[in-house]
Order: C-alpha cells, then structure tokens, then sequence
C-alpha cells in the first residue's frame, strides 16, 4: 500500500513528517489533507492565532509533491456584517 506524507509549511518554515500514513486509495488525499487542515486550524484558533498562510503538502513516497492545500483554502471565511 501506498504512503503519503504530510508536510506542513508556515512562512518557510517547513515541518516534515516523517512518518507518513498508508492510503490505498489516492483519490482520497485531498479530503484526507483537507480534515489534517481543518483539525490544525482549531488547534491555532483555540490559540487565539490561525495562520491561513500555512500550506499543507502530500508528497509520494518518492518525495514528489501530488497535492497542496492552502489553509485558507480549507475553511470559508465570513466577514462580520456591518
């Protein structure tokens, strides 16, 4: 089975994971990457700070990028009404 890696970048900082997970199926990344998204954005917030800057990426175990997602792409923003 295949692994996918996912690693996160912040303003250039990037955090590798070394780990990676097993998914069989490949057309599950994006909503697997999208959930590893959202559950860091709650984590940030309950810190008072979310930094939609951040990107995720899914890398093969070739170390070939196949998907990125934004964390602004993650989550739909509502401005506060005036």
């Amino acid at each position: 089975m295949p692994r996918w890696y996912f690693h996160l970048d912040q303003a250039g900082d990037r955090l590798i994971d070394p780990e990676g997970v097993e998914i069989a199926d490949p057309t599950s990344l994006r909503s697997r990457a999208v959930a590893i998204a959202r559950a860091l954005i709650a984590e940030d917030a309950i810190g008072g700070v979310l930094h939609l800057d951040t990107r995720l990426f899914v890398v093969d175990e070739r170390g070939a990028t196949v998907l990125e997602v934004s964390f602004a792409d993650a989550v739909a923003l509502i401005p506060k009404p005036r």
